[in-house]
């Protein structure tokens, strides 16, 4: 298993061989989706905390629901990858089945689990200190968005990302037989303009 973080073109090469499974993918992308529930629901929880008794009590179903849909994103941002993956492949020529990719790419996302445990200490560590104004919502984002911890943590976001992306450029070679050269730009493409426009977002909300 650590081969796919050290070495995934080899990984993936001993994966072909055998027959597809999504346990394990599955397991992997759980972990970060709990992990995305409980930052979720903790987020929540000091708006609720800082909201009259009545609206707190909606907020707490909100924190309910927040978690849930922490949790089901996970899922669709595995779906996401691979479809578009799977479909620019198609450009080049890739063989293989969707199945096939889907395991892939969700091997993908164990950098995340290291990145959605980074966030959930973050969250621990940041929010007990900053209050939030019903009057003045925007203060809390802009107090949280300066916190230098915050920043680390979305620099260290970028990097996992990158980390995942390499991983990703080897699970579709194999699982669509791509040349490395296609398989770079197939995922150098999406995830390239997806951090493009993940830095714009910290630009405009003053994180940088």
């Amino acid at each position: 298993m650590t081969n796919v973080l050290t070495n995934p073109d080899r990984f993936f090469a001993e994966l072909s061989a055998k027959d597809t499974k999504l346990m394990t993918p599955f397991a992997i992308v759980l972990v970060v989706a709990i992990i995305a529930a409980i930052s979720a629901a903790m987020m929540l929880d000091v708006v609720a905390s800082s909201l009259p008794e009545t609206a707190s009590t909606f907020m707490g179903i909100g924190a309910v629901i927040g978690a849930i849909v922490g949790l089901i994103m996970q899922f669709v941002m595995w779906l996401l990858y691979a479809g578009v993956f799977y479909v620019i492949s198609i450009f080049f020529s890739g063989e293989g089945s969707f199945k096939r990719c889907l395991e892939f790419i969700g091997y993908g996302f164990i950098p995340s689990i290291i990145g959605a445990i980074i966030g959930l200490v973050v969250a621990m560590t940041v929010l007990p200190t900053i209050e939030f104004s019903v009057e003045n919502p925007e203060l809390f984002q802009q107090a949280l968005m300066s916190n230098p911890t915050m920043q680390a943590s979305a620099v260290t976001g970028i990097l996992l990302t990158l980390w995942s992306a390499n991983i990703w450029i080897f699970g579709i070679k194999h699982a669509r037989n791509l040349s490395t050269r296609n398989a770079l730009i197939t995922v150098g493409a999406p995830v390239g303009l997806y951090l493009l426009y993940s830095i714009s977002m910290m630009y405009k909300t003053g994180m940088w």
